[in-house]
């Protein structure tokens, strides 16, 4: 019972953080406190999960998935209509009789940069939830309800094209310089988030466009165009939050998209960072990072297991095993994530871990690529680059 238990982590903290959240106040902190005491100490504190039940409860576990969409819903809703000047749609009298939120009152008590650490925990739930669950069901593509709902979540970050190039673009190119969601040795996380942000939509853009060629179709046609159809379910969200709360509501909608879809492209930079891999060879569980720390894995349904998830991508969260012989991040995802908001930490942390990556998982192919990512990368202590600098004779020692 246990192992189903655990995949309610992400609903039960999401609703609980967004009624605390909505007293206003001081209460707009709890998003950022469940983040940092809860889950980032959760993984350090916890022994890893490296648990591999067998798990049939499958309308349980795909529930757990669906519920996110209202969750969405509801946190645009909350958010939209507690900064909005005046109650355009007349729920004021509803909010507050059913769920006791004063809109005026939580106005009066809320600064603006309370607001905005609301917010900031907004763009988590969007990100943790959203993304990371609509990156599970349009792996589904043998199910059009699931597609749908996994669609509409990305759309909230404005990152329905994700279901394309993730799916037809990065799972085929990554570890090599095709994949903009590969982040290479040495590369900054505040420059890999727009490098990525906008390689990926040109990548679905072609793989679109290249796909309705084959029915002389128009990727700017939205009947035929999921690129087109996906930029319009975004539109229409951005409408929603007009509607509910006028240009604040707009502006407040953005922060939390924006925040949710930076969130991904960080998360894109831990999972593969520094790692090669040549084009014509097969994708294997080696050429992620992996992790099994608890809380996230709970958290994010299973994401953490990064490496088997690339070796087997049609295989549902539940299913994934712990591979624990797989490379592994130096502790749980939003652990990893505030080191990588700090470069020069982020380098020290990885410089060992990359070394052993060369030693242990590259092949001779991927040593010779190891060493010229290492050079090109500027970073000390990677001992690749400093085969690659004492000549010919060593680059050859370490391939063999």
């Amino acid at each position: 019972m246990q192992h189903y238990l655990k995949f309610t982590t992400f609903p039960l903290i999401a609703l609980a953080v967004m009624h605390a959240m909505m007293q206003g106040g001081a209460w707009m902190y709890t998003g950022i406190a469940a983040l940092v005491f809860v889950v980032a100490l959760g993984d350090i504190l916890l022994p890893d999960d490296r648990s591999e039940p067998r798990m049939e409860g499958e309308f349980f576990l795909n529930l757990m998935l669906w519920l996110t969409l209202p969750i969405l819903m509801w946190v645009t809703l909350c958010f939209t209509w507690a900064v909005a000047p005046v109650d355009v749609l007349g729920i004021d009298g509803f909010m507050k009789g059913v769920f006791g939120y004063d809109r005026l009152q939580l106005q009066a008590d809320t600064t603006w940069y309370q607001w905005f650490f609301g917010a900031l925990a907004g763009a988590f739930l969007f990100g943790a939830g959203g993304t990371n669950v609509g990156h599970e069901l349009t792996h589904r593509t043998y199910s059009m309800r699931d597609m749908m709902l996994g669609r509409w979540m990305l759309a909230f970050t404005c990152d329905a094209s994700f279901s394309i190039e993730h799916v037809y673009g990065h799972h085929k190119n990554l570890g090599t310089p095709a994949d903009p969601a590969t982040a290479q040795r040495g590369e900054n996380v505040y420059g890999f988030v727009l490098k990525s942000t906008l390689g990926g939509y040109k990548s679905a853009w072609k793989l679109e466009k290249q796909r309705l060629a084959k029915f002389n179709q128009s990727v700017w046609n939205p009947v035929h165009s999921r690129m087109m159809r996906g930029n319009l379910m975004s539109l229409s969200l951005f409408a929603t939050s007009f509607v509910i709360g006028g240009w604040v509501g707009v502006v407040m909608f953005w922060i939390m998209s924006a925040g949710g879809k930076t969130l991904l492209e960080i998360v894109n930079y831990m999972e593969h960072y520094g790692i090669v891999r040549r084009p014509e060879d097969k994708v294997e569980p080696r050429h992620s990072w992996n992790t099994n720390a608890s809380v996230s894995t709970a958290l994010l349904y299973a994401l953490t297991r990064h490496s088997h998830h690339h070796a087997e991508a049609d295989q549902e969260y539940w299913n994934l095993r712990s591979y624990r012989h797989a490379p592994m991040l130096p502790t749980g995802y939003l652990g990893t994530i505030l080191l990588a908001l700090v470069p020069p930490l982020y380098k020290k942390v990885m410089t060992p871990l990359l070394n052993h990556w060369d030693e242990t998982f590259a092949t001779p192919e991927e040593k010779k690529l190891a060493i010229e990512a290492s050079l090109k990368s500027g970073m000390k202590g990677l001992k690749s680059a400093q085969l690659g600098q004492n000549g010919g004779h060593n680059m050859n020692r370490a391939a063999a």
